[in-house]
């Protein structure tokens, strides 16, 4: 794959956003305040289910080129990993989704997602392939859950341990919850 991208035109359309750590930690503060349910899901494969806005070509893979055609190249009809427009297109069909149930995106942080339902409360955070869901119950979780299931291939992480390399240690108990990043300390 080359690039044939121009700069000043579509250069900088290559890149997915990424969930700002004040707004992590923010959420993380309210979590706490509110003793909120705090979760964790993970994309399978998410930039393979990235659907292209563009014609975008590639040589044969090597080990798989058709031996008849050598020169031909390939048409890719979704994106792949390490392909330049992946991760934009990634991040322009999860937007889609929680916009999709009647989530409202949050500024100033375009991967922060709220709704408000019937007395129950539900953030989603994006973190390109992770996704960080705070509720006020865990049936409004589930809810959400159930309906990104449907929608996409991922795996479940339960309650939230680690977010970026933030270690979260949580008492609900006491009501405490205690970001750490102590593997960083050497």
């Amino acid at each position: 794959m080359s690039n044939r991208r121009i700069k000043g035109l579509d250069f900088n359309g290559t890149f997915a956003p990424v969930a700002k750590f004040t707004t992590i930690r923010c959420i993380l503060v309210m979590t706490a305040a509110n003793g909120w349910e705090l979760h964790q899901m993970d994309f399978k494969s998410a930039f393979l289910n990235s659907d292209l806005d563009e014609e975008v070509y590639m040589e044969q893979p090597e080990g798989y080129v058709d031996l008849t055609y050598p020169d031909k190249v390939c048409r890719l009809l979704q994106a792949l990993y390490g392909l330049e427009q992946a991760p934009k297109m990634w991040y322009a069909k999860i937007d889609a989704f929680p916009k999709s149930k009647g989530f409202d995106n949050i500024d100033p942080d375009v991967c922060l997602y709220l709704q408000m339902d019937d007395g129950e409360i539900v953030i989603v955070l994006v973190n390109v392939e992770d996704l960080l869901l705070v509720g006020s119950s865990v049936a409004a979780i589930d809810k959400i859950k159930k309906a990104l299931g449907k929608r996409f291939e991922m795996k479940n992480l339960d309650e939230a341990k680690v977010i970026l390399g933030l270690e979260i240690s949580r008492d609900k108990t006491l009501g405490t919850l205690k970001p750490s990043q102590g593997k960083y300390v050497a």
